[in-house]
C-alpha cells in the first residue's frame, strides 16, 4: 500500500461539506492498495480537516547490520 499525505487550502465546497472555519487547511490522502504481483485493487482520495484528523503508522525496519542474508 502507498499513501501520499499533503496539506493545502480548503476549497469552498470542503469548506461548507466539513464545516471549517475561516482559513483551516485541510489534508488529503491518496492511497493505493496493490496486490503482492503489483496490480491496483484500490484507490482511494480521503480529504480530511487538518484540526480534526490524525495519522498513525507502525512500520517494521530491517536490522541494517544484517546483509540480505542474515549475516552480520
Amino acid at each position: 500500500m502507498r499513501e501520499r499525505l499533503f496539506a493545502r487550502a480548503a476549497t469552498p465546497d470542503e469548506v461548507k461539506q466539513l464545516q471549517l472555519p475561516p482559513g483551516e487547511p485541510v489534508v488529503e490522502l491518496h492511497r493505493t492498495t496493490y496486490t503482492a504481483d503489483g496490480t491496483v485493487v484500490e484507490f482511494a482520495i480521503g480529504v480530511h480537516a487538518a484540526s480534526r484528523f490524525a495519522w498513525e503508522y507502525d512500520f517494521k525496519v530491517p536490522d541494517s547490520a544484517k546483509d540480505r542474508e542474515g549475516q552480520q
